[in-house]
């Protein structure tokens, strides 16, 4: 088990490759990644899960934009909430969310249905797969 004080020093697996990736991504859009290294530069991140294909553009919180979305500032509040329990608190089941912008939701159900958002949280323990297109 781990203590609810020291949640930020885990890593979540999935949301660190997610995250990578996304990062691998920017650092070669920079020119930080020689092109030759890589076939296919023109893409984007699409996560699989049980019920949905979501697309769209992962927020690593890394701008200095002076004003936050909602979702932005209530995740940087829970984190600096999780600071503040008392240490004898736990936790298991570590997941992480990883904050989406410009999303393009697919149902698998019905893929022809195409839903827009401007933002969204997904868990990282809902994601069965993803891939760069």
């Amino acid at each position: 088990m781990l203590k609810l004080q020291h949640i930020h020093k885990s890593m979540d697996y999935k949301k660190a490759l997610i995250t990578h990736l996304v990062d691998q991504k920017q650092q070669l859009d920079e020119g930080l990644i020689p092109e030759e290294s890589i076939v296919l530069k023109q893409c984007s991140l699409q996560i699989l899960t049980q019920t949905a294909l979501i697309e769209g553009e992962v927020n690593l919180f890394d701008g200095d934009e002076e004003m936050q979305t909602f979702l932005e500032y209530g995740l940087d509040r829970f984190g600096e909430e999780l600071l503040e329990l008392p240490p004898e608190m736990w936790a298991a089941n570590v997941t992480a969310p990883i904050h989406i912008k410009n999303v393009r939701f697919r149902s698998l159900a019905a893929p022809e249905s195409i839903m827009e958002m401007h933002e969204m949280i997904v868990f990282s323990d809902q994601v069965v797969g993803l891939t760069i297109v």
